[in-house]
């Protein structure tokens, strides 16, 4: 009974020391977060992830992180390309916003509507050169960019004209075609503000002066200035530019004097007699269910007739 009680003890006191021997696990230290943490498993460890051998395989290089998300609208079939605001896209109300800016624009120059009569400084084939030109709005070549016109038989210069505006630049674009057919691009600046002073009518006198100077690689540029004197009269002077730097030497000038009506926008306006599109003095009319309006040209006529809903509606949206 003894020897049993001594094998006894020395069996426990072995077992005990190897128990002392074992290394304890290393404390670990857990991040905790917003978030609820997940159930711990049955067992109470935690559970981490699992971590790739060191010596394995060198991974992929990755595909460039794809970009924002294209961004089309109206369904079209064209993406809004970087940088490019939604004004730009196209979009119907973006093409009528920039149409109303540039209508708002040539108002101001708007004066030149009609017919003009005028005669040359500089004699050509032994003879002043006589011309006439006609301006009037054009709505229909492209209706998101509204212009000015002017068609001429005689002018030595050019025979079309196109005067619109650039809201993005806030310029003034002219684009000229020569008797040859030769188109050229033209920007202009005031370099005389528009000034309303009243005349022997009692009726204010528009003056001020455009200058147009063209763009590209002419060998000689050229540069037009619209010197309005007052509502019937303008001189159309014509520069060129000799040598270096920004030297434009004067070669004519055509005295050009109108034809008929005034259309010059006076304070008082012009009540029923108002265009219903461009607001200047109407000369002719035009008829839509039933009902009588006034326009000022010709081209406001032909673009009343192709859309009458859209004028008509803007024009009660003015009111």
């Amino acid at each position: 009974m003894l020897i049993s009680s001594r094998l006894s003890l020395l069996l426990l006191i072995a077992f005990t020391a190897g128990c002392a021997e074992k290394p304890q696990p290393a404390t670990e230290t857990v991040s905790v977060s917003a978030e609820p943490a997940s159930p711990a498993p049955a067992s109470g460890a935690l559970e981490s992830p699992e971590q790739e051998p060191v010596d394995r395989e060198p991974a992929a290089t990755p595909e460039p992180a794809p970009g924002l998300p294209v961004i089309t609208f109206g369904g079209g079939e064209e993406a809004m390309q970087p940088g490019q605001s939604a004004t730009a896209s196209g979009s119907p109300a973006a093409s009528e916003q920039q149409a109303e800016t540039i209508i708002s624009a040539l108002k101001d120059l708007q004066i030149l509507l009609g017919t003009w009569r005028g005669i040359t400084q500089k004699n050509f084939d032994g003879s002043k050169s006589l011309d006439e030109t006609n301006w009037v709005w054009d709505f229909k070549t492209d209706k998101a960019r509204p212009a000015l016109i002017m068609a001429s038989g005689a002018n030595p210069y050019y025979r079309q004209a196109r005067m619109t505006y650039d809201p993005a630049q806030k310029q003034y674009q002219l684009q000229l075609t020569d008797p040859e057919g030769t188109t050229a691009d033209f920007t202009g600046e005031f370099t005389a503000e528009i000034v309303d002073e009243p005349g022997d009518d009692d009726k204010p006198q528009r003056t001020y002066k455009l200058q147009f100077t063209e763009t590209g690689d002419a060998d000689k540029p050229r540069r037009f200035v619209l010197n309005q004197q007052n509502n019937n009269r303008y001189l159309l002077e014509v520069y060129e530019q000799r040598g270096s730097g920004d030297r434009f030497f004067r070669i004519d000038t055509v005295s050009t004097q109108r034809e008929g009506t005034s259309m010059a926008l006076i304070d008082e306006g012009y009540g029923e007699r108002t265009c219903i599109i461009s607001g200047g003095l109407g000369t002719m009319t035009v008829s839509y269910q039933g009902k009588t309006f006034y326009v000022c040209c010709t081209g406001c006529k032909a673009a009343f007739e192709e859309d009458p809903e859209r004028w008509i509606a803007r024009a009660e949206e003015a009111k």
